[in-house]
């Protein structure tokens, strides 16, 4: 599951900009997560409660925002296809 290594990664840029800040806690991480990833949201959930027991961020609410998928055309280079926002 790269969840786990990629909430990992996660974790120790939180911890890192806490530290830097000075913050005791943190309460709330916001990822945008790209819909053509293959991140797993649900797994990633799983994953970031796991990885972040004992941490600064423990108990953390974990925000997703989904960012729609696009095509680039490499003949015109432009995007193709409809973007849904």
């Amino acid at each position: 599951m790269h969840e786990m290594a990629l909430c990992e990664s996660v974790l120790q840029i939180v911890a890192s900009t806490a530290r830097r800040n000075a913050a005791l806690r943190v309460k709330v991480v916001r990822l945008e997560i790209g819909e053509l990833s293959q991140v797993e949201p649900d797994a990633l959930r799983f994953a970031f409660d796991v990885v972040t027991r004992r941490s600064i961020a423990d108990g953390a609410r974990l925000e997703i925002d989904a960012v729609p998928g696009t095509a680039w055309c490499m003949q015109c280079a432009r995007p193709v296809g409809k973007r849904v926002d």
